[in-house]
């Protein structure tokens, strides 16, 4: 086996495990507890980590898309021309197409973000539009979650079916 897609394989798991693993880490524990504590302690919470969130978070997803493409096209045998038939190709296709939502998807979560910032910070969003970031958040995290499961859980049942 080469060493360079050995290589590349290392560094995909790493950061396609990192991507699974900060989107549910944010969308089933951090993204609640911080929406139950107070708006100042909310607000110095998201100031600290959102902007660092968001590069490691898609520095992994930007890493997990470029490694994978890498390795669909040096899967022996296999071709993107073979995307969309057969198994193989049909597991690979939604997994293509379920990073590129979720990753479209974290873009969005990243604005409702800096909208719930903003506003905290600045004190003139009413506590209606402050909820109705919550919400989009909250619902944008739960989707880009579930993304990116179906997207790492696909491309790797791939060379199963």
């Amino acid at each position: 086996m080469d060493f360079g897609l050995v290589i590349t394989r290392i560094i995909h798991i790493l950061a396609s495990s990192f991507w699974v693993g900060a989107a549910i880490y944010l969308a089933v524990l951090l993204e609640p507890r911080v929406r139950s504590t107070s708006a100042d302690l909310e607000r110095q919470l998201l100031n600290r980590t959102s902007k660092l969130n968001s590069l490691w978070i898609t520095g992994a997803a930007v890493v997990t898309m470029l490694t994978g493409m890498a390795l669909v096209s040096t899967t022996p045998g296999r071709s993107f021309s073979d995307l969309g038939s057969g198994g193989w190709g049909t597991m690979i296709l939604i997994g293509i197409i379920a990073t590129v939502a979720a990753f479209l998807v974290s873009g969005g979560a990243g604005a409702f973000t800096a909208k719930l910032r903003r506003g905290l910070e600045s004190g003139e969003a009413s506590e209606e539009q402050l909820a109705s970031y919550r919400r989009g958040l909250s619902i944008l995290g739960y989707l880009n979650a579930a993304l990116v499961i179906i997207a790492v859980a696909t491309m790797a049942s791939a060379r199963y079916a």
